[in-house]
């Protein structure tokens, strides 16, 4: 008697789809939208990602850029700082400005005790430190299908 209420309902349902047909083309119709719309998230998704890494990489480029500009320019101060205060430079502005050469005998050395002379110039230190690591970690270098790949593929074939 079970038996038969349950033949009896799949042929209830069986023939509710043939009376509306409608009813299983709306379902493949969801189905298909679903699918429609998950791809079309996943995609959004990435794009999104991959756009801010690239306008990431561009900023970085810019301030690469900026920085080989301010090494030039220090280059280029350093070197005028090295034309204007050599010794013919000097002697030329020195006779502009009136001073006059004086010979050895018109000069006395004093040596005074206690006076060590002038203290020395406390420059920036000479050496630059260069990093040792990555400025970027791998995982932001890492693209979506790359750790999907990693997450859900790749156990697959380690197992």
């Amino acid at each position: 008697m079970q038996g038969e209420s349950v033949t009896n309902m799949k042929k209830g349902i069986t023939q509710a789809y043939k009376l509306v047909p409608w009813r299983g083309q709306m379902q493949w119709l969801g189905v298909i939208s679903l699918a429609l719309v998950t791809i079309s998230l996943i995609a959004w998704i990435y794009l999104s990602v991959s756009s801010k890494a690239s306008i990431a990489g561009r900023s970085i480029q810019q301030y690469q850029y900026e920085k080989s500009k301010t090494i030039q320019s220090i280059a280029q101060l350093e070197t005028d700082l090295a034309r204007i205060t050599s010794s013919t430079e000097m002697a030329s502005r020195a006779k502009k400005l009136g001073f006059k050469e004086l010979s050895a005998d018109r000069y006395t050395y004093m040596v005074i005790p206690g006076y060590n002379g002038k203290p020395s110039a406390i420059l920036a230190p000479a050496s630059i430190r260069t990093l040792t690591e990555d400025v970027i970690s791998p995982e932001f270098t890492q693209s979506l299908w790359d750790w999907m790949y990693d997450r859900f593929v790749q156990p697959v074939y380690d197992n």
